[in-house]
């Protein structure tokens, strides 16, 4: 095991850091005025899941989405500029998925797409990973072992993993503080496993690694510095330009880093989310009732769903007492646990597949 550290590692942890308080900055220092500029503007949202159903600011993930794009520029201009060297094609690709991701995402809230096309709008977004080929074609699947996809891990694995991780991500939202909590949480999770790999196997930190966690870290300081803003009470919602390029960004840095195993335990509650809403889909065809997109909010806050149809209806539906703040606050705790859990048995080897 080696626990010493080069100098070409203490720069990719600066870098990793550069990237992380530039998209901070960027949402603390503009969200503010996009806030006032969106009530001016009268674009606002209803907050459904609050008795009193307040107006509230929508669309501020587009300064999410520009401190992403701000982060990964900045480091992009320094590997540039001071280190005269080229920019990674990984990195370059992670940049124009996040951005078409985020212009998607625009084009959502505008337009208010069909949900069977918003499912496939994200394939669009992973092109650039698929043109640049980025990540292994070796995957470590659980219960069946490593494969190598050669050519169609890039034709085939990475649109897929993508499209999921995008989708997946704008679905499981819609409480305050829920996207930008569990996008925290996540992109935490991935910049531990990155900095702590080389300490636990003894290698150098690889470039793909490096690319990995700066877009992760550019993520990072955008969402905590979101949450800031999102978190109950809300003062803004992010919209879909927002929530599409926090699934972009965290695809991207799992498919740099080949991160697949930790792809697959992350976003085990995504998936479930996913399946709970197909059940509810089949569920409300078959018994032609009315569909239902949100909870509602009691006169005392709490919530009343019409079933465990989604991961966040699951501990309203078991109980009366909770309301969307404690409700937001489980799930966090659930996916902290999940995260750090899995980062901790792939360090550690125990992995159970």
């Amino acid at each position: 095991m080696q626990w010493g550290t080069s100098t070409n590692e203490v720069d990719q942890m600066i870098t990793i850091l550069v990237a992380l308080l530039a998209s901070f900055l960027v949402v603390i220092i503009f969200m503010p005025r996009t806030i006032k500029m969106l009530l001016e503007a009268d674009n606002t949202g209803i907050d459904v899941h609050k008795p009193e159903k307040p107006r509230v600011p929508k669309g501020g993930g587009i300064i999410v989405l520009f401190a992403i794009v701000f982060g990964l520029l900045i480091v992009m201009g320094i590997t540039t500029f001071q280190e005269l060297a080229e920019v990674p094609e990984g990195l370059l690709a992670a940049l124009v998925s996040i951005l078409m991701a985020g212009l998607i995402g625009l084009l959502d809230d505008t337009f208010n797409f069909k949900n069977r096309t918003k499912i496939v709008l994200p394939l669009v977004a992973s092109i650039p990973m698929v043109a640049v080929s980025v990540g292994t074609p070796t995957m470590t699947i659980p219960f069946i072992g490593t494969i190598n996809f050669g050519p169609f891990y890039a034709l085939l694995i990475v649109p897929l993993m993508m499209t999921f991780i995008v989708d997946s991500t704008n679905m499981y939202g819609g409480m305050n503080g829920l996207e930008a909590g569990l996008s925290t949480i996540n992109s935490s999770a991935i910049i531990l496993y990155i900095l702590l790999s080389p300490y636990v196997d003894g290698h150098m930190m690889t470039s793909a690694q490096t690319d990995a966690g700066i877009v992760a870290a550019s993520l990072f300081g955008a969402s905590v510095a979101f949450l800031m803003f999102n978190r109950y009470p809300a003062r803004v919602l992010p919209g879909d330009v927002g929530r599409l390029p926090l699934g972009a960004a965290i695809a991207s840095a799992l498919i740099l880093g080949n991160m697949d195993r930790l792809a697959i335990i992350m976003y085990t509650p995504f998936l479930i989310n996913f399946l709970l809403y197909i059940i509810y889909r089949i569920y409300v065809k078959r018994k032609r009732i009315e569909y239902v997109k949100f909870a509602s909010a009691r006169e005392d806050g709490t919530l009343k769903v019409v079933g465990p149809f989604t991961m966040y209806w699951i501990l309203p539906h078991f109980s009366t007492r909770i309301t969307e703040k404690r409700n937001v606050l489980m799930l966090l705790l659930l996916q902290a646990v999940i995260a750090y859990g899995a980062v901790t048995f792939l360090l550690l080897g125990i992995t159970m597949f």
